[in-house]
């Protein structure tokens, strides 16, 4: 009877030993990461670690595709885990995710500092006619042509190139594109076949 006890006592120990590991590793969290200034994904790679406060356990890079989606598997479920996002233009940001007993959703909004270059700048600098059209160049920046002078003289704006120090993509992205359309409404299209081909976000 005692053996037979002893038996049973194993075959549970083995059962819940079982029944741990196949729960353990089967979540996972999928999610997207976005730019809270153009809602959309980020322009670069974004990198994104994930881990359970025991490095030991659970350490992983991971980044996202080209929708911004990203993914992390064989996690434990029901466990708080912390997803530290970093890319450039932004600051290192963390975000605490809980998994289920299958597959979390964690849509991740990345929060930006435009300063100077904003879609209210825009606005701004439009009104006060003091517009610019950005430009992220190299090293050496293109310099104007005299066909791009006499633009800037008829359009009233001016050609900003950054460099290779410019500020984050996404305000640049949203500035131009504010521009774009007051120019549109103002001159016509017209202006766009005249306009330098190196200036950001021109389709």
């Amino acid at each position: 009877m005692k053996k037979n006890l002893n038996i049973i006592k194993t075959l549970l120990k083995l059962t819940i030993i079982l029944v741990c590991g196949i729960s353990f590793g089967q979540s996972e969290i999928v999610g997207t990461v976005k730019s809270d200034i153009t809602n959309e994904k980020p322009n670069g790679t974004i990198y994104l670690e994930i881990n359970d406060g025991n490095k030991s356990k659970v350490d992983r890079i991971s980044i996202t595709d080209s929708l911004g989606v990203f993914q992390f598997k064989d996690l434990e479920p029901n466990k708080d885990y912390k997803i530290k996002i970093q890319m450039m233009g932004y600051d290192t940001q963390e975000f605490k995710v809980k998994t289920n007993d299958s597959v979390a959703k964690a849509d991740l909004i990345l929060k930006g500092t435009c300063g100077f270059v904003s879609l209210e700048t825009a606005e701004k600098d439009w009104k006060k006619k003091k517009a610019k059209l950005y430009i992220v160049g190299g090293i050496a920046p293109i310099g104007n042509g005299k066909a791009d002078s006499r633009f800037e003289k008829k359009y009233k704006i001016e050609y900003y190139d950054f460099g290779d120090t410019a500020p984050n993509m996404e305000c640049i992205q949203v500035y131009n594109e504010r521009i774009f359309e007051l120019m549109d409404k103002k001159y016509g299209t017209e202006w766009r076949k005249k306009v330098r081909s190196d200036v950001e976000y021109l389709e």
